[in-house]
């Protein structure tokens, strides 16, 4: 229930899971498509979000742009095997630590 509660406020508010609450926030159109991307400072994990409509967007396509999306914002490449999601929520972890 506690879950379900957090979960639809995270919703409502528009923001990132609740360890990305605070963190440094920045957008970015890659090929069409908006990301908002969540930078833990002091820490090297980032969440981006695909915020663009988009009918029937392609996961592969999507983490492509996402993982471009989170080298721009970052200006840090991507530890291998760590980005995952789905055409909404993408996950990874940059090899440098956010300021």
């Amino acid at each position: 229930m506690i879950f379900m509660i957090l979960t639809s406020v995270g919703i409502l508010s528009g923001c990132a899971s609740p360890k990305f609450v605070g963190a440094a926030v920045m957008e970015i159109e890659v090929s069409d498509s908006l990301f908002r991307v969540y930078m833990q400072r002091g820490g090297s994990e980032v969440e981006a979000h695909r915020i663009s409509v988009e009918p029937r967007p392609s996961l592969v396509l999507t983490l492509e742009k996402a993982y471009r999306a989170i080298e721009l914002v970052t200006g840090c490449g991507i530890v291998a095997g760590s980005l995952q999601g789905d055409q909404a929520i993408i996950l990874a972890e940059v090899d440098c630590v956010m300021p």
